[in-house]
Protein backbone atom coordinates (compact mmCIF):
# COMPACT_ATOMS: atom_id res chain seq x y z
CA UNK A 1 0.00 0.00 0.00
CA UNK A 2 2.46 2.53 0.42
CA UNK A 3 4.32 1.63 -2.71
CA UNK A 4 0.89 2.48 -4.36
CA UNK A 5 0.32 5.94 -2.26
CA UNK A 6 4.02 7.22 -3.72
CA UNK A 7 3.39 5.54 -7.50
CA UNK A 8 0.40 5.14 -8.77
CA UNK A 9 1.28 2.91 -11.45
CA UNK A 10 2.46 0.37 -9.19
CA UNK A 11 -0.57 -1.48 -8.62
CA UNK A 12 -4.19 -0.97 -9.53
CA UNK A 13 -6.70 0.62 -6.87
CA UNK A 14 -9.73 -1.99 -7.16
CA UNK A 15 -7.25 -5.31 -6.74
CA UNK A 16 -5.68 -3.41 -3.59
CA UNK A 17 -8.93 -2.16 -2.26
CA UNK A 18 -10.43 -5.67 -2.98
CA UNK A 19 -7.44 -7.23 -0.92
CA UNK A 20 -7.84 -4.93 1.78
CA UNK A 21 -11.66 -5.51 2.08
CA UNK A 22 -11.04 -9.23 2.18
CA UNK A 23 -7.91 -8.52 5.21
CA UNK A 24 -10.62 -6.10 6.99
CA UNK A 25 -13.40 -9.42 7.12
CA UNK A 26 -10.55 -11.54 8.21
CA UNK A 27 -9.52 -9.29 11.45
CA UNK A 28 -12.61 -7.21 12.68
CA UNK A 29 -15.47 -9.40 14.15
CA UNK A 30 -17.92 -6.72 14.27
CA UNK A 31 -17.23 -5.26 10.15
CA UNK A 32 -17.28 -9.70 9.40
CA UNK A 33 -20.74 -9.95 10.88
CA UNK A 34 -22.55 -7.07 9.41
CA UNK A 35 -20.62 -8.39 5.72
CA UNK A 36 -22.21 -11.69 6.18
CA UNK A 37 -25.55 -10.29 7.43
CA UNK A 38 -25.79 -8.48 3.95
CA UNK A 39 -24.02 -11.22 1.85
CA UNK A 40 -21.17 -9.72 1.17
CA UNK A 41 -17.95 -11.43 1.50
CA UNK A 42 -14.70 -11.09 -0.27
CA UNK A 43 -16.00 -14.57 -2.04
CA UNK A 44 -19.24 -12.07 -3.62
CA UNK A 45 -17.73 -8.64 -3.87
CA UNK A 46 -15.82 -8.75 -6.64
CA UNK A 47 -15.90 -4.44 -7.48
CA UNK A 48 -14.49 -2.06 -4.77
CA UNK A 49 -17.93 0.46 -5.51
CA UNK A 50 -19.73 -2.98 -3.56
CA UNK A 51 -17.92 -3.23 -0.30
CA UNK A 52 -19.54 -2.66 3.07
CA UNK A 53 -19.28 1.35 4.08
CA UNK A 54 -18.70 2.08 8.11
CA UNK A 55 -20.68 4.82 8.93
CA UNK A 56 -18.41 7.35 10.94
CA UNK A 57 -20.72 6.98 13.89
CA UNK A 58 -19.91 3.27 14.42
CA UNK A 59 -16.37 4.41 15.39
CA UNK A 60 -17.38 5.95 18.68
CA UNK A 61 -18.95 1.93 19.27
CA UNK A 62 -16.87 -0.33 17.90
CA UNK A 63 -13.41 -1.61 17.64
CA UNK A 64 -12.24 -1.31 13.84
CA UNK A 65 -8.86 -2.24 13.53
CA UNK A 66 -6.75 -5.09 12.22
CA UNK A 67 -3.90 -4.93 14.77
CA UNK A 68 -2.96 -3.30 18.01
CA UNK A 69 -3.40 0.33 17.67
CA UNK A 70 0.28 2.36 17.41
CA UNK A 71 -1.97 5.92 17.80
CA UNK A 72 -5.36 6.53 18.52
CA UNK A 73 -6.85 10.08 17.24
CA UNK A 74 -10.59 11.01 18.84
CA UNK A 75 -12.67 13.15 17.04
CA UNK A 76 -13.72 16.46 17.93
CA UNK A 77 -16.63 17.86 19.85
CA UNK A 78 -19.48 16.06 21.31
CA UNK A 79 -22.44 16.96 23.06
CA UNK A 80 -22.19 13.46 25.00
CA UNK A 81 -18.98 13.49 26.77
CA UNK A 82 -15.50 12.37 25.92
CA UNK A 83 -16.41 8.43 25.77
CA UNK A 84 -18.77 8.95 22.98
CA UNK A 85 -15.91 10.85 20.87
CA UNK A 86 -15.55 9.17 17.71
CA UNK A 87 -11.99 6.66 17.97
CA UNK A 88 -9.57 5.91 14.93
CA UNK A 89 -7.25 3.42 16.16
CA UNK A 90 -4.69 2.97 13.67
CA UNK A 91 -2.11 0.27 13.50
CA UNK A 92 0.18 1.58 11.38
CA UNK A 93 1.29 5.47 11.17
CA UNK A 94 3.23 4.82 8.64
CA UNK A 95 0.05 5.01 6.41
CA UNK A 96 -1.38 8.10 7.39
CA UNK A 97 2.49 9.80 7.09
CA UNK A 98 2.67 8.80 3.92
CA UNK A 99 -0.81 10.48 2.34
CA UNK A 100 -0.74 13.26 4.37
CA UNK A 101 2.72 14.02 3.36
CA UNK A 102 1.86 12.70 -0.36
CA UNK A 103 -1.25 14.90 -0.70
CA UNK A 104 0.32 17.97 0.91
CA UNK A 105 3.00 17.54 -2.10
CA UNK A 106 0.43 17.84 -4.77
CA UNK A 107 -2.12 20.17 -3.65
CA UNK A 108 -0.19 23.03 -1.24
CA UNK A 109 3.42 22.78 -2.37
CA UNK A 110 3.47 21.19 -5.49
CA UNK A 111 5.91 24.18 -6.60
CA UNK A 112 8.39 24.60 -4.16
CA UNK A 113 10.36 22.05 -1.42
CA UNK A 114 9.88 23.87 1.30
CA UNK A 115 8.50 27.00 2.74
CA UNK A 116 8.56 29.04 6.06
CA UNK A 117 5.18 27.67 7.66
CA UNK A 118 3.38 29.61 9.94
CA UNK A 119 0.43 27.66 11.81
CA UNK A 120 -2.68 28.42 13.84
CA UNK A 121 -2.94 24.96 14.72
CA UNK A 122 -2.23 23.58 17.98
CA UNK A 123 1.17 21.26 17.93
CA UNK A 124 0.32 17.39 18.14
CA UNK A 125 2.26 17.63 21.78
CA UNK A 126 -0.50 19.94 22.94
CA UNK A 127 -3.35 18.15 20.87
CA UNK A 128 -2.31 14.08 20.81
CA UNK A 129 -5.62 13.08 20.26
CA UNK A 130 -5.91 15.34 17.05
CA UNK A 131 -5.22 13.84 13.61
CA UNK A 132 -5.28 17.25 12.39
CA UNK A 133 -2.26 18.51 14.83
CA UNK A 134 -0.07 15.38 13.56
CA UNK A 135 -0.72 15.85 10.33
CA UNK A 136 0.69 19.63 10.49
CA UNK A 137 3.60 18.45 12.21
CA UNK A 138 4.58 16.34 9.85
CA UNK A 139 3.92 19.27 7.05
CA UNK A 140 6.42 21.25 9.37
CA UNK A 141 9.03 18.86 9.62
CA UNK A 142 9.18 17.63 6.03
CA UNK A 143 7.99 21.03 4.24
CA UNK A 144 9.00 23.87 6.88
CA UNK A 145 12.30 26.15 6.40
CA UNK A 146 14.47 27.77 8.95
CA UNK A 147 11.55 30.37 10.96
CA UNK A 148 8.71 27.89 10.82
CA UNK A 149 6.78 28.54 14.27
CA UNK A 150 3.47 27.16 15.66
CA UNK A 151 1.67 29.92 17.14
CA UNK A 152 -1.03 27.78 19.06
CA UNK A 153 -1.54 25.78 22.16
CA UNK A 154 -4.16 23.85 23.30
CA UNK A 155 -5.87 26.76 24.24
CA UNK A 156 -4.75 30.24 23.17
CA UNK A 157 -3.70 31.51 20.05
CA UNK A 158 -0.52 34.14 19.80
CA UNK A 159 -2.14 36.53 17.10
CA UNK A 160 0.39 39.08 18.21
CA UNK A 161 3.61 36.80 17.56
CA UNK A 162 2.43 35.70 14.08
CA UNK A 163 1.47 38.91 12.93
CA UNK A 164 4.91 39.83 13.58
CA UNK A 165 6.22 36.86 11.83
CA UNK A 166 4.05 37.87 8.57
CA UNK A 167 5.78 41.67 9.08
CA UNK A 168 8.62 39.62 8.48
CA UNK A 169 7.96 38.03 5.98
CA UNK A 170 6.96 41.23 4.34
CA UNK A 171 10.72 42.42 5.52
CA UNK A 172 12.73 39.80 4.07
CA UNK A 173 10.80 39.12 1.01
CA UNK A 174 10.60 35.22 1.98
CA UNK A 175 7.19 33.58 0.78
CA UNK A 176 5.28 31.86 3.74
CA UNK A 177 2.67 29.55 3.68
CA UNK A 178 -0.38 29.55 6.39
CA UNK A 179 -1.40 26.39 8.37
CA UNK A 180 -4.84 27.45 9.71
CA UNK A 181 -8.41 26.25 11.05
CA UNK A 182 -10.99 28.39 9.28
CA UNK A 183 -12.12 29.12 12.87
CA UNK A 184 -8.88 30.53 13.76
CA UNK A 185 -8.73 32.53 10.48
CA UNK A 186 -11.74 34.28 11.29
CA UNK A 187 -10.76 35.46 14.60
CA UNK A 188 -7.42 36.42 12.94
CA UNK A 189 -9.17 38.45 10.90
CA UNK A 190 -11.17 39.77 13.65
CA UNK A 191 -8.32 41.07 15.60
CA UNK A 192 -7.20 42.65 12.11
CA UNK A 193 -10.12 44.57 11.85
CA UNK A 194 -9.73 45.91 15.27
CA UNK A 195 -5.58 46.76 15.38
CA UNK A 196 -6.12 48.16 11.91
CA UNK A 197 -3.89 45.01 10.45
CA UNK A 198 -3.26 44.43 6.88
CA UNK A 199 -0.51 42.48 5.16
CA UNK A 200 1.37 42.41 1.61
CA UNK A 201 2.82 39.00 1.88
CA UNK A 202 5.57 38.35 -0.92
CA UNK A 203 4.63 36.22 -4.15
CA UNK A 204 4.13 32.29 -3.70
CA UNK A 205 2.50 32.89 -0.39
CA UNK A 206 -0.20 30.87 0.08
CA UNK A 207 -2.66 29.73 2.93
CA UNK A 208 -4.50 26.39 4.06
CA UNK A 209 -7.46 26.74 5.90
CA UNK A 210 -9.73 23.68 7.55
CA UNK A 211 -12.66 22.82 9.58
CA UNK A 212 -15.18 24.85 8.99
CA UNK A 213 -16.46 27.63 10.56
CA UNK A 214 -17.94 25.91 14.10
CA UNK A 215 -15.04 27.30 16.29
CA UNK A 216 -15.23 30.87 14.43
CA UNK A 217 -16.54 34.18 16.29
CA UNK A 218 -18.67 34.72 13.33
CA UNK A 219 -19.87 32.76 10.17
CA UNK A 220 -18.71 33.48 6.31
CA UNK A 221 -18.94 32.49 3.11
CA UNK A 222 -16.45 31.21 1.19
CA UNK A 223 -16.37 34.20 -1.27
CA UNK A 224 -15.88 36.16 1.70
CA UNK A 225 -13.26 34.66 3.12
CA UNK A 226 -11.17 34.45 -0.01
CA UNK A 227 -11.72 38.23 -0.08
CA UNK A 228 -10.60 38.60 3.06
CA UNK A 229 -7.35 36.51 2.54
CA UNK A 230 -6.76 39.12 -0.28
CA UNK A 231 -7.57 41.71 1.36
CA UNK A 232 -5.29 41.34 5.14
CA UNK A 233 -2.64 38.90 3.60
CA UNK A 234 -2.48 39.62 -0.45
CA UNK A 235 -2.95 36.24 -1.31
CA UNK A 236 -4.54 35.64 -4.28
CA UNK A 237 -7.54 33.29 -4.71
CA UNK A 238 -5.43 30.42 -6.93
CA UNK A 239 -3.19 30.19 -3.60
CA UNK A 240 -5.53 29.40 -1.16
CA UNK A 241 -6.30 25.60 -0.85
CA UNK A 242 -9.50 24.53 1.88
CA UNK A 243 -9.16 21.07 3.20
CA UNK A 244 -11.78 18.62 3.69
CA UNK A 245 -10.83 15.80 5.98
CA UNK A 246 -11.93 13.89 8.89
CA UNK A 247 -10.42 11.68 11.75
CA UNK A 248 -12.22 8.49 10.26
CA UNK A 249 -10.43 8.81 6.60
CA UNK A 250 -6.52 8.71 6.93
CA UNK A 251 -6.61 10.97 3.90
CA UNK A 252 -7.76 14.47 2.77
CA UNK A 253 -9.39 16.38 0.31
CA UNK A 254 -7.70 19.59 -1.03
CA UNK A 255 -8.89 22.25 -3.66
CA UNK A 256 -7.79 21.86 -6.69
CA UNK A 257 -6.29 25.60 -7.56
CA UNK A 258 -2.65 24.95 -6.56
CA UNK A 259 -2.30 21.80 -8.30
CA UNK A 260 -4.11 23.14 -11.21
CA UNK A 261 -1.78 25.82 -12.03
CA UNK A 262 1.09 24.30 -11.36
CA UNK A 263 0.17 22.02 -13.78
CA UNK A 264 -1.30 24.69 -16.53
CA UNK A 265 -4.95 23.37 -15.90
CA UNK A 266 -7.88 25.39 -16.14
CA UNK A 267 -10.63 24.59 -13.66
CA UNK A 268 -13.49 25.48 -11.34
CA UNK A 269 -12.52 25.71 -7.35
CA UNK A 270 -13.96 22.25 -6.42
CA UNK A 271 -11.74 19.41 -4.05
CA UNK A 272 -10.19 16.70 -5.53
CA UNK A 273 -8.63 13.62 -4.26
CA UNK A 274 -5.46 12.00 -4.25
CA UNK A 275 -5.23 8.96 -6.47
CA UNK A 276 -6.00 6.33 -3.35
CA UNK A 277 -8.99 7.89 -2.39
CA UNK A 278 -12.55 7.48 -4.32
CA UNK A 279 -15.64 8.65 -3.70
CA UNK A 280 -19.15 7.20 -4.18
CA UNK A 281 -22.41 9.21 -4.08
CA UNK A 282 -25.54 7.90 -2.79
CA UNK A 283 -29.33 8.52 -2.19
CA UNK A 284 -29.07 9.05 1.56
CA UNK A 285 -32.34 6.76 2.35
CA UNK A 286 -31.16 3.85 -0.29
CA UNK A 287 -27.54 4.23 -0.51
CA UNK A 288 -27.84 3.30 -4.12
CA UNK A 289 -25.37 5.24 -5.93
CA UNK A 290 -27.55 8.67 -7.73
CA UNK A 291 -27.38 9.52 -11.40
CA UNK A 292 -23.40 11.11 -11.90
CA UNK A 293 -24.24 15.33 -10.81
CA UNK A 294 -26.48 14.79 -8.70
CA UNK A 295 -26.70 15.11 -4.55
CA UNK A 296 -26.02 12.64 -2.58
CA UNK A 297 -24.17 11.32 0.86
CA UNK A 298 -20.53 10.89 0.46
CA UNK A 299 -18.76 7.29 1.44
CA UNK A 300 -14.99 7.63 0.81
CA UNK A 301 -12.82 4.47 -0.18
CA UNK A 302 -9.58 5.27 0.99
CA UNK A 303 -6.74 2.44 0.93
CA UNK A 304 -4.48 4.34 3.28
CA UNK A 305 -7.39 3.10 6.21
CA UNK A 306 -6.11 -0.53 5.41
CA UNK A 307 -5.54 -1.13 9.29
CA UNK A 308 -8.85 0.33 9.71
CA UNK A 309 -12.15 0.78 7.82
CA UNK A 310 -11.84 0.96 3.97
CA UNK A 311 -14.82 2.49 3.39
CA UNK A 312 -16.19 5.07 5.30
CA UNK A 313 -20.08 6.18 4.93
CA UNK A 314 -20.22 9.48 6.14
CA UNK A 315 -23.42 11.85 6.73
CA UNK A 316 -21.44 14.54 4.40
CA UNK A 317 -23.74 15.75 0.81
CA UNK A 318 -22.04 16.81 -1.93
CA UNK A 319 -22.11 16.45 -5.79
CA UNK A 320 -19.35 15.12 -8.07
CA UNK A 321 -18.70 17.38 -11.01
CA UNK A 322 -15.74 17.22 -13.64
CA UNK A 323 -13.51 19.48 -11.53
CA UNK A 324 -14.33 17.00 -8.39
CA UNK A 325 -16.29 16.93 -5.02
CA UNK A 326 -18.63 19.79 -4.07
CA UNK A 327 -19.88 20.01 -0.45
CA UNK A 328 -23.32 20.96 0.24
CA UNK A 329 -23.99 20.32 3.71
CA UNK A 330 -25.26 17.21 6.22
CA UNK A 331 -27.99 14.83 5.98
CA UNK A 332 -31.35 15.75 8.00
CA UNK A 333 -33.70 14.52 9.25
CA UNK A 334 -35.68 11.48 7.50
CA UNK A 335 -32.86 11.84 4.64
CA UNK A 336 -30.95 9.96 6.83
CA UNK A 337 -33.02 6.63 6.97
CA UNK A 338 -30.15 4.65 5.16
CA UNK A 339 -27.22 6.09 7.31
CA UNK A 340 -29.33 5.48 10.13
CA UNK A 341 -30.17 1.60 9.44
CA UNK A 342 -26.35 0.88 8.29
CA UNK A 343 -25.42 2.08 11.52
CA UNK A 344 -27.63 -0.01 13.44
CA UNK A 345 -26.28 -3.03 11.61
CA UNK A 346 -23.05 -2.17 13.64
CA UNK A 347 -24.48 -1.54 16.99
CA UNK A 348 -27.35 -5.00 16.64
Amino acid sequence: MLAFIRDASSADFEGLALDVFAHQFDCIPAYRRVCEQRDRTPATVADWRAIPAVPTLAFKHVALHCGPPQRTFLTTGTTHGTEQRGRHAMPDLRLYHAAALGALKAFLFPDVSDLRILSLIPPATARPESSLAQMVDWAIERFGSAGSTVFATANSLDFSGFAEALRQSERDGGPICIMTTTGALIRFFDRCRDAGWAFRLPHSSRLMDTGGTKSASRTMSRAGILHAIWNIFAIPGYFVTNEYGMTELSSQFYDNVIRDRYHGRGSHRALASPHWLRTLVLDPGSLREVTAGEPGVLCHIDLANAGTAVAVLTEDIGRCTADGLELIGRVQGAESRGCSLALADFLA
